[in-house]
């Protein structure tokens, strides 16, 4: 029986990774390179039998990244009723839907189609368009000292008619920048000067980090929404990071493959 990601726990969902060892993008804070914190070896391939799988969708690459050793992860989805792939590199020439997390150097300007000269992002390759129809929907990582990126980010994609999830960002190895800190706990103060905790130190799942409290989570996804509307949603709740209480991807999935089948692409 194949381990089965604990954060999938009572979803129709599973990971498959059949690259081996540390991902080369090295994202800040990234959960798969962190040393002994990943819920499978990372040295061995993960891939669950069609068997196992069912009917159930497979998240290709919730460790490492889809765009790396491309041919392979795409032969290994193609065993799979249902599959999707997650990639953060600005590439969605993929078989099946695709996750775009647009910003992996979260610090940055997040990659964005060109929507009204919006200054704050950075340029998509412009052959990536006529993808567009392929992406479930793209991925942002929040920090504290990245809202106005993320505002603009969120206004472009959203203008192009593609889904916005916001992954905030969870610290282990540094401390949550822009924020005061008091004892284990960090505080942030909004625009009308009204502070509150926004980051705290608690177990996660399966590892323990400076997480985002369910405040911090709540004020800034109802002001994205100010930006996206209902086309701007948060990885998880705000009360917490489990897959069967969320639904994005699964509901994402099944929204962009039938829009590929309607517009012939499946």
């Amino acid at each position: 029986m194949t381990e089965k990601n604990p954060k999938q726990a009572g979803s129709r969902m599973w990971s498959c990774r059949p690259q081996t060892g540390k991902c080369p993008n090295g994202c800040n804070q990234c959960f798969y390179n962190r040393d002994n914190a990943y819920y499978c070896d990372i040295n061995k391939p993960n891939i669950p039998t069609p068997e196992e799988v069912g009917n159930d969708i497979v998240r290709m690459n919730s460790g490492h990244d889809s765009n790396i050793e491309k041919r392979q992860v795409i032969n290994v989805a193609s065993m799979y009723k249902h599959a999707f792939f997650n990639t953060s590199l600005p590439d969605f020439d993929f078989p099946g839907p695709v996750v775009f997390t647009a910003n992996a150097r979260e610090e940055e300007p997040a990659y964005c189609p060109i929507i009204n000269n919006q200054r704050k992002t950075r340029q998509l390759p412009p052959k990536m368009e006529k993808y567009f129809d392929r992406i479930m929907f793209t991925r942002l990582r929040v920090s504290p000292t990245n809202l106005e990126f993320i505002k603009q980010a969120v206004a472009c994609w959203t203008a192009a008619h593609v889904p916005v999830v916001l992954t905030f960002m969870a610290y282990y190895d540094q401390d949550p920048p822009g924020l005061d800190k008091c004892g284990d706990d960090f505080y942030w103060e909004d625009a009308e000067g009204k502070g509150y905790k926004a980051y705290t130190w608690r177990k996660r799942t399966l590892n323990s980090y400076y997480c985002s409290t369910r405040e911090w989570n709540r004020q800034v996804t109802l002001e994205m929404k100010k930006y996206g509307g209902r086309g701007v949603t948060l990885c998880g709740t705000y009360d917490g990071a489990k897959c069967a209480d969320c639904q994005n991807c699964s509901n994402y999935y099944w929204i962009t493959r039938k829009h590929m089948v309607e517009v012939g692409i499946l």
